[in-house]
């Protein structure tokens, strides 16, 4: 349990990081772009940010339900 503990806890703050970098870096960004490439910047924003968190998620959700089944 100690070993799936360290990797939530990674995964968790992994994601807080990319979470808090998106909102300090990429979001104001948003302001920079002029209305009619904002669709196809955001859209490309959001693929290659999904790539990024999709690394992370899984093993965050498969470990919490891991801890939760194996907890006290």
């Amino acid at each position: 349990m100690d070993t799936v503990l360290l990797i939530h806890v990674g995964a968790t703050w992994s994601l807080v990081g990319l979470i808090w970098f998106v909102q300090v870096v990429h979001y104001p960004l948003f302001a920079s772009v002029g209305a009619t490439e904002f669709a196809a910047y955001e859209a490309r924003h959001t693929r290659r940010t999904a790539w990024v968190v999709a690394a992370f998620m899984p093993v965050e959700a498969l470990t919490a339900g891991w801890l939760l089944a194996d907890s006290p």
